[in-house]
């Protein structure tokens, strides 16, 4: 039988002395914020995307990574591919379809770290999707295994990225 879902009431509250943040009623909805980009330097694309600052792996190394929430999985771009040294570990057992056609790989368990410019970062682990294939020299947070354990919300009018932990 369909229940009709209880109305969440959703309202701009401060977060310590001047970091706005997202509360719900009933919990925070949210640890912190980032700026987003539109768009990357020398991209080609014509309409505007997502663009977080992240950490992933040990590296200490921050990079810019598209929001895909009709990616099936995340996916790591060449260059943290191979600097995670991850080929090795990406045994094939996954096919992925994606713009470049059918990628065979496999799906690792990584640390990452969404970078606050207001309030915290959120540390987690996530599931990424690493083949060989990919040639694309850019990374997707996809919503299976990664965005679908946090809880996230985009500000347009300021191109903020709100998120917090899933408690």
């Amino acid at each position: 039988r369909f229940r009709t879902p209880r109305a969440i009431t959703v309202r701009r509250l401060r977060c310590g002395s001047t970091d706005p943040v997202l509360k719900r009623a009933d919990a925070e909805f949210c640890c912190g914020y980032s700026r987003f980009r539109d768009r990357l330097e020398g991209g080609v694309e014509p309409t505007a995307k997502i663009f977080v600052p992240v950490n992933i792996g040990h590296l200490g190394t921050n990079v810019l990574a598209q929001v895909d929430t009709g990616a099936a999985w995340s996916i790591l771009s060449q260059d943290l591919i191979q600097a995670l040294d991850l080929l090795t570990v990406a045994d094939g057992s996954v096919t992925l379809s994606t713009r470049l056609g059918l990628l065979r790989g496999g799906l690792l368990k990584l640390p990452v770290t969404l970078l606050a410019d207001g309030g915290r970062s959120l540390a987690f682990e996530g599931t990424f999707f690493v083949s060989p294939d990919w040639t694309v020299n850019q990374s997707f947070l996809g919503y299976s295994g990664l965005l679908d354990a946090i809880r996230f919300a985009v500000d347009p009018a300021v191109n903020h990225f709100y998120f917090g932990g899933v408690e």
